[in-house]
C-alpha cells in the first residue's frame, strides 16, 4: 500500500507530457463495458460519499436546467444535450478518488479535488474546449434554423421560437439529430482524454488523440459502452435527473476503467 502511494506522489511530481503516439492501445473484448459497470458499481459502494456527491451535483444541475426550461422551452433540449456531452469533464473528481483507490488511498470529497497545477491547466483547457464545442453548436443550430424558418415564414414570431421562446416540433428532431452527431464526436474525444489528464498529466490534445485512438482500436466495445452511456442518461434525464445521483457515478468510474483497461500502463 505504501509503494503504491509513493508511486501515486512520483507521478504528481513527475510531469513529461505525454506523447499519444507512444501509448500502447490495448484491444478489449467486445464484452467489456458490462465488465466496467461491474467494477464501477463497486467502486461507488467504496466510496459512497464522493459518489453521492458528485452524483448529487448532476442531478442539481440537472434539476436546475428544467426549471430553466420552464420560461423557455425551446432551449430545454439544447441545455440537457449540452450538459450530458460535458459529463466527461464533471466527472474528473470521480477520476481522482478512483486513482487514489488504486494508491490504497480512501480518499474523500476534499481530496477528490487534489489535483496539482499541471493537471488543473490542462483539465481546464480541455473543459472550456467542450464548453467551446457545445457553445458554437448551440449557437450554429440556432442561427441555422432561424434561417430556415425564416425563408419559409419570414415573421418575428418564427424567429423568436427557433430562438428558443417555444418548443418547435422540427427545431426539436434537428437538434436532437445534430446533438446525436455532436454528442459521437465528443464522446470519442473525451472517453479517455480526461482520465489520461488526470492520471498521466497528458496535455489537452495529446488526451483527445489517445481517446481517438482507443476508440477506432476499439469500435465494438466502445460503440456497446456508448450505448450503456446514452441508455442510463437518458434514464436518468426521464427521472426528471433524480436518477443520476447514483447513475453519474456508475458511468464516472465505468469511464475510469475503461481507460485502465484500453490504455497500457506505464
Amino acid at each position: 500500500m505504501t509503494t503504491n502511494r509513493n508511486h501515486v506522489a512520483e507521478l504528481d511530481e513527475h510531469r513529461d507530457s505525454v506523447d499519444a503516439h507512444a501509448l500502447t492501445i490495448r484491444q478489449v473484448a467486445p464484452g467489456a463495458a458490462g465488465r466496467w459497470l461491474r467494477e464501477s458499481w463497486s467502486a461507488t459502494l467504496r466510496a459512497p460519499g464522493v459518489s453521492l456527491f458528485y452524483g448529487g451535483l448532476c442531478a442539481a444541475i440537472g434539476v436546475g436546467v428544467l426549471l430553466l426550461g420552464r420560461a423557455m422551452p425551446g432551449l430545454t433540449v439544447k441545455f440537457v444535450i449540452a450538459l450530458l456531452m460535458l459529463g466527461p469533464f464533471l466527472a474528473a473528481g470521480l477520476y481522482v478518488t478512483a486513482r487514489r483507490h488504486l494508491a490504497g488511498d480512501a480518499g474523500g470529497i476534499a481530496k477528490s479535488f487534489a489535483l496539482d497545477g499541471q493537471r488543473r491547466s490542462s483539465l481546464g483547457l480541455f473543459g472550456l474546449f467542450l464548453v467551446f464545442v457545445v457553445a458554437t453548436w448551440m449557437m450554429a443550430t440556432a442561427v441555422l434554423f432561424a434561417i430556415k424558418i425564416t425563408a419559409l415564414a419570414p415573421t418575428s414570431a418564427g424567429y423568436v421560437t427557433a430562438l428558443g421562446g417555444g418548443l418547435d416540433p422540427l427545431m426539436t428532431l434537428f437538434l436532437i439529430g445534430s446533438g446525436a452527431l455532436l454528442a459521437a464526436a465528443v464522446f470519442a474525444t473525451s472517453v479517455v482524454a480526461v482520465p489520461l489528464i488526470v492520471d498521466r498529466d497528458a496535455g489537452p490534445i495529446a488526451a483527445a488523440q489517445a481517446s481517438w485512438r482507443a476508440v477506432i482500436a476499439n469500435p465494438r466495445p466502445m460503440l456497446a459502452w456508448a450505448g450503456v452511456v446514452v441508455g442510463l442518461m437518458l434514464l436518468g434525464v426521464l427521472t426528471a435527473f433524480v436518477g443520476m445521483v447514483l447513475i453519474f457515478p456508475l458511468l464516472g468510474f465505468g469511464s475510469w476503467y475503461a481507460y485502465r483497461e484500453l490504455i497500457e500502463a506505464d
